[in-house]
Formats: structure tokens, C-alpha cells, sequence
């Protein structure tokens, strides 16, 4: 190789790694500054708490809306709708009644499971000190729900065939929402505690509220999470969402 190619070889090697240091720079200095950016709102959201979720834990110590429990951990299993209507149908103990299925041989697919008792128990410390005055307490007939409304709220008032999830029955969406919408205006709230549903994920819909139209059109909670629903004169609103319990409860605990 001649010289004069060999010096247009290195000449393009140098310029390549010029282009290739300057662009790896550019890619460090934005990850840099992405990385303080989220830092700092890390920081400013006290450390994962945001200003809703403080102001709405301090709320509701107030009473007068209906909070939405999702049951706390059961077991997955695939078929679970089979299990339910079991438990919620198949029995001669009234509508709105139950078959007590932790008496029962398919106990392990719809009650909670031991961690999801633990989970129950712990929300009761939580609730005894932080003071959220609690009424009446509804529940789903399914035996999960039964036992985080016993464990975490001390029992409940009534059950509720209608607050079993969608999963076993055969009812169209506009049905189901009109039921829903019915049935939560109905429920009986007092300004000094709060209306408590014990019940299961996908029950509560977007179309029942007021403000659905800004809400997600599919609610999703982690198990023992709540909503935070306002009710006046049949009109229903969705205030908040504790996506988890823990964080309602790191509200309240200072260092």
C-alpha cells in the first residue's frame, strides 16, 4: 500500500472514531441528564408519594366516601370462574348469600392464601392507627373478599352476589354497568365513616362515574388496593386510587 493511501486510510479511521466518541458522549451526557431529571423528581414526589395520594389519605380520615377494596392475594388459578359460581350460585342459601367455600373441597382456588391472610391482618393494624373510621363494610360473597372484609375490617354488614367479579356469568357490558352504577348510588354513606366494598378487581367500571370520560377504560388494582368514590344524590364520582394499600399507609408514617 502506497503511502499516500495509507495516510487516507488513518485519516478515516480518525475520522470514524471522532464520530464515534462524540456520538457516545452525546448518548452519555443525555442519559446523565435523564437520570437527574428522574432523581429530582424522585425527590420532589417524597420519595414515590404524590401530593393526590397524601392529600386523599389525610381525606378520607374524614369519612363520607365509599372506598373499594380489592381482596388481598389468593392463588392464581386459570379457570377461576368455574370455582366462583360454585361458591356464589351453586348452593340453596339465598341470592345474596354463599356456600362458605373454605368449607369446602375447592377452598384453595377462591379463598385467600396465607400471605394474602397476612396481608388482611396487617391492613387492620393499619387501619386501627391510622384512625380511617370505617361504617358499614359490603362484601362479594366469594369467600376471598368475605375474608378480607373479616380480617382487615372486622366483618362485614351484607353480601352481595352482584359484586363477583364478571368472570362466571353470562350479562352484556350495559348490564353490568347499569347494575353497578344502581347499586354503588345506593349504597348507604354517612359523612363521619366510610362505606366499605370488599370485592375483586374489574368490578368497578369507568361508566359509572361522573368523570369516567377521564378515567382509563379498564380499572386495574393490585390486590388490597381501593378507590376512593364519592357519592351525592345518585351521582357517583371517582376521587382517587390506591393502586396498594401501602401506599395510603406510608402517608402516615414520618422519619
Amino acid at each position: 500500500m502506497s503511502t499516500l493511501k495509507k495516510i487516507a486510510l488513518l485519516a478515516l479511521v480518525l475520522n470514524l472514531l471522532g464520530v464515534f466518541t462524540l456520538a457516545s458522549v452525546i448518548v452519555i451526557y443525555d442519559a446523565k441528564s435523564q437520570i437527574s431529571q428522574t432523581i429530582g423528581s424522585y425527590k420532589n414526589s417524597r420519595f414515590g408519594l404524590a401530593d393526590a395520594d397524601i392529600y386523599w389519605a389525610n381525606e378520607i380520615l374524614k369519612g363520607g366516601f365509599i372506598l373499594h377494596f380489592r381482596h388481598t392475594e389468593r392463588d392464581k388459578w386459570i379457570d377461576i370462574g368455574i370455582y366462583d359460581s360454585l361458591e356464589s350460585d351453586l348452593h340453596e342459601n339465598g341470592l345474596d348469600s354463599t356456600r362458605f367455600a373454605e368449607n369446602d373441597y375447592f377452598a384453595q382456588a377462591v379463598c385467600l392464601n396465607y400471605r394474602g391472610k397476612i396481608q388482611a391482618r396487617a391492613m387492620a393494624e393499619h387501619v386501627e392507627t391510622t384512625g380511617l373510621p370505617i361504617g358499614l363494610v359490603v362484601s362479594s360473597v366469594s369467600c376471598r373478599a368475605r375474608q378480607t372484609a373479616e380480617l382487615a375490617f372486622g366483618g362485614y354488614t351484607s353480601l352481595h352476589r352482584l359484586l363477583v367479579h364478571s368472570g362466571p356469568y353470562n350479562e352484556t357490558l350495559p348490564e353490568r354497568t347499569k347494575n353497578l352504577k344502581d347499586f354503588y348510588s345506593s349504597l348507604e354513606t354517612n359523612p363521619a365513616t366510610n362505606t366499605i366494598v370488599s370485592s375483586h378487581n374489574g368490578v368497578v367500571l369507568s361508566a359509572i362515574f361522573e368523570n369516567g370520560g377521564q378515567l382509563e377504560p379498564q380499572l386495574s388494582l393490585e390486590e388490597g388496593g381501593f378507590y376512593v368514590i364519592s357519592s351525592n344524590e345518585g351521582t357517583l364520582t371517582m376521587e382517587h386510587e390506591f393502586n396498594n394499600f401501602s401506599t395510603f399507609a406510608q402517608v402516615f408514617y414520618k422519619r
